[in-house]
């Protein structure tokens, strides 16, 4: 199962200070924004299955699974 760790981050825009809308990777608002501050209390785990036996197992906990730990099915 690949897993991914994504967050807020504060970004400035227009010469502002302002939060994201949706969570990201490291790698990915650093492409845009290298200046971004991480909200570290926003952390998420992204876990996505890569065989179809993960995809099972994952269609079973998701249901269960805590608000920090997300299932891309």
């Amino acid at each position: 199962m690949v897993t991914e760790e994504v967050f807020y981050w504060r970004i400035q825009w227009a010469g502002r200070w302002m939060l994201t809308t949706r969570r990201f990777t490291e790698r990915d608002i650093r492409r845009e924004h290298p200046e971004a501050i991480r909200i570290d209390d926003s952390r998420q785990t992204v876990l996505t299955p890569e065989t179809f036996q993960e995809r099972v197992q994952a269609s079973a906990a998701a249901s269960h699974s805590s608000p920090d730990v997300r299932y891309n099915l």
